[in-house]
C-alpha cells in the first residue's frame, strides 16, 4: 500500500484551504477598513452636526438609525455623545450606558468602545458609584491591552489612571499608585516622540485627574508630588498651536485651584490665594468641575459667607447628574451646604439642611448597604482573595454596613440638637 497518496492529497487539502483562507482573510482586513472608515466618517458628520446644534445631530442620527452598516450601540453613543454636548448629563449617561451593553460596540470600532467606556466610568464616579466605575474603566483597560496600535497604548495609559482614580476612592492605595505611576510614564514616553495635540491633551487630562484624586481623598502629601507635574502638563498642551482657549481654562485654571488647596494645607496662605485667583482670573469657576472645586476650597479655607452664597448651585449639579442619597451626597454637597448656612448665620436654612437630612437617612442607609456589597466584590477581585489584607477589607467592609443604620441616626439627631440649640440661644 502506498501511504503517500493521502499525504500529498492532505498536504495539498491544507495549501487549499490556507489559500482559500488567506484569501477570505485579506478581504476580511479589506471588509474590516471599510468599515471602520465608515464609522470614523460618521462620528465626523454627527460632531459636524453638533457644532451647528443640537437639534440638527439628533436629527442626523434618526436618519441613519435605520441604516444596515449603522448597529444599535453606535446610534445609541452618537445620541450619548449630542446629549453630552447639550450637557444633559443623565440622559447622555443612559445612552452611553446602553451602547456598552454587549460587545456590540467593541465590534464595530474600538477607539469608540473606549471613548464610551470611559465616558460612561467618569459619569458612574461623578456620582460616587465607584465600584461600577472601576469595573466598566478594568474591562475596557482589559481590551486595550491587547491592542497594540498606538490609540491602543494611548487608551491603555487612559484607563489606566481612570482605575487608579477609583481605586483611590476605594481605598486600594497601593494599586492606584502603581496604575498612575504606569499611565504617566506610558504618556510622557508617547509625547517624547510624538507632540500631538491629542496625546498632550491625553497627557495634561492624565496629570490633572491624579492631582485631583488626592486632593479629594485628602491626601495632600500626595497631592504636593503632583502639583508640578501637573503644571508642566498643563502649560505644554496650551503651547501647542492647535490648543483652544476651553484648554487653559480647563487646565491651567484646574491645576491652580488644586495648587491653592494643596498650598493653604502646607499654610502657604499667600500661594493659596495667588493660585486661587489665577483660577478665577481664567474663567475656571465658570465651568461645572471649577464650580464644585472652589466650594471644596471655600469650605477648607473657612469662607462661609462666600461658600453659602454658592451652594444652591452647587446642589443643582447634583441634580443634574443624578446623584442618589448615599454618604458620597451627603459629604459631598448636603454637609457642606449644612456648615456653610450654621456657619454664616443662616441658621434657618441650616435647619432645613438638618431636616433634609434628616429626611434622607433611611434612603442613605438602604443605598450604602446594597452599595457596600458591590464594593467588596470589586476590591477582592482587585487584591488576592486569600491574602490577610483581603479578608481584612472584607470584614471591615460588612462591619462597616453593619453599623451604618445606627450612625445616621446618631448623626442626624445630634445635627438637628445642635442646630435647635443654636437657634434657640440666637433668639434669646
Amino acid at each position: 500500500m502506498n501511504y503517500k497518496k493521502p499525504i500529498i492529497v492532505a498536504t495539498l487539502g491544507v495549501l487549499i484551504s490556507t489559500g482559500v483562507l488567506m484569501s477570505c482573510g485579506k478581504q476580511s482586513d479589506k471588509t474590516e477598513a471599510v468599515k471602520t472608515e465608515r464609522v470614523k466618517e460618521l462620528d465626523s458628520l454627527v460632531r459636524a452636526r453638533l457644532s451647528v446644534g443640537s437639534t440638527e445631530a439628533l436629527a442626523f442620527v434618526d436618519s441613519i438609525e435605520n441604516m444596515e452598516e449603522v448597529s444599535p450601540a453606535l446610534v445609541s453613543y452618537f445620541r450619548a455623545t449630542i446629549y453630552n454636548g447639550m450637557a444633559q448629563k443623565a440622559t447622555s449617561e443612559l445612552y452611553f450606558q446602553k451602547s456598552l451593553e454587549g460587545d456590540e460596540l467593541l465590534n464595530v470600532d474600538k477607539d469608540i468602545y473606549y471613548k464610551a467606556s470611559d465616558y460612561y466610568s467618569a459619569f458612574l464616579a461623578n456620582r460616587g458609584e465607584y465600584a461600577d466605575a472601576l469595573t466598566v474603566a478594568t474591562k475596557a483597560y482589559e481590551v486595550s491591552l491587547k491592542d497594540l496600535t498606538p490609540s491602543g497604548k494611548r487608551w491603555t495609559a487612559v484607563l489606566l489612571h481612570a482605575m487608579g482614580y477609583f481605586q483611590v476612592q476605594l481605598g486600594l492605595k497601593e494599586e492606584a499608585e502603581k496604575n498612575f505611576s504606569m499611565a504617566y510614564m506610558t504618556l510622557s514616553q508617547t509625547i517624547s516622540t510624538d507632540s500631538s495635540y491629542e496625546n498632550l491633551l491625553t497627557y495634561a487630562r492624565v496629570s490633572y485627574n491624579i492631582l485631583d484624586a488626592y486632593t479629594s481623598t485628602d491626601q495632600y502629601d500626595k497631592a504636593l508630588e503632583w502639583v508640578s507635574l501637573a503644571e508642566k502638563a498643563a502649560e505644554q498642551l496650551t503651547e501647542h498651536p492647535e490648543a483652544k482657549e476651553t484648554d487653559k481654562t480647563n487646565y491651567v485654571g484646574g491645576v491652580a485651584i488644586h495648587k491653592a488647596l494643596v498650598m493653604l494645607k502646607m499654610g502657604i496662605g499667600p500661594s493659596a490665594e495667588l493660585s486661587y485667583k489665577q483660577s478665577e482670573e481664567v474663567g475656571y469657576f465658570d465651568t461645572t468641575y471649577g464650580l464644585l472645586e472652589q466650594a471644596h476650597f471655600l469650605k477648607e479655607a473657612e469662607r462661609w459667607d462666600m461658600l453659602a452664597d454658592l451652594m444652591p448651585r452647587v446642589d443643582s449639579v447634583a441634580k443634574a447628574w443624578n446623584v442618589p442619597n448615599s454618604l458620597h451626597y451627603v459629604k459631598t454637597y448636603v454637609a457642606p451646604q449644612f456648615h456653610a448656612y450654621l456657619q454664616s448665620g443662616k441658621t434657618d436654612k441650616a435647619l432645613e439642611v438638618a431636616e433634609k437630612m434628616a429626611v434622607l437617612a433611611d434612603s442613605v442607609a438602604a443605598y450604602e448597604t446594597d452599595h457596600k456589597m458591590k464594593e467588596i466584590a470589586v476590591i477582592a477581585a482587585q487584591k488576592d482573595q486569600h491574602t490577610a489584607a483581603a479578608k481584612q477589607c472584607a470584614m471591615q467592609a460588612w462591619l462597616w454596613v453593619k453599623i451604618l443604620s445606627i450612625t445616621l441616626v446618631v448623626l442626624v439627631l445630634c445635627i438637628l440638637g445642635y442646630v435647635t440649640y443654636r437657634i434657640i440661644k440666637a433668639k434669646k
